[in-house]
């Protein structure tokens, strides 16, 4: 939602890349942004494997930078704690709510595998221009969409995807 997040995710893995340590990226078959790279809108992006799922991954590696981790299923979260225990070095990047300002599921159990670190990003708000926006708004014909989409809606192109501050967030009453 134009906070930054693909590109901090690039930030934080790319320095591996000078290690001797095997470095991946990946990302959800469903994200419909960019189908083989982790791209930012600032134009930085790098080469990026595309699976349905994390469970997927066949390819060795020590360090792994997972983008739209919202995208995955909840499932997924025990791929990540097996690498845990095997000491990868994991990096995710994604939302951590949905349109419904309702924590996803697997942003959930990820959460309770107790990240080292955990970055929140901030972006400037659709409506007010103020660079404090926590939430997604998924708006159609200019009104909010409050209810009756999937937990994890894809930009298909049939909705305006918003980035809204707490005082432009509507949420169902």
């Amino acid at each position: 939602m134009k906070s930054g997040k693909s590109l901090e995710l690039i930030a934080q893995v790319a320095p591996y890349s000078h290690t001797e340590q095997e470095v991946l990226y990946v990302q959800p078959s469903a994200n419909t942004r960019d189908s083989s790279n982790v791209s930012s809108r600032l134009g930085v992006s790098t080469a990026a494997l595309t699976v349905e799922s994390l469970g997927d991954i066949t390819q060795p590696f020590d360090v792994i930078g997972i983008d739209e981790v919202h995208m995955y299923n909840e499932n997924d979260a025990e791929v990540v704690d097996k690498w845990l225990r095997e000491d990868k070095n994991i990096i995710a990047s994604g939302l951590d709510i949905d349109y419904r300002a309702k924590m996803l599921p697997i942003i959930i159990r990820l959460l309770e595998l107790k990240p080292d670190q955990l970055i929140m990003k901030n972006a400037v708000c659709d409506v007010c221009k103020k660079y404090d926006a926590k939430f997604t708004q998924i708006v159609d014909g200019g009104k909010p969409l409050l209810g009756g989409l999937p937990t994890v809606t894809i930009d298909d192109g049939r909705f305006d995807f918003q980035a809204r501050c707490r005082d432009c967030f509507e949420k169902e009453k």
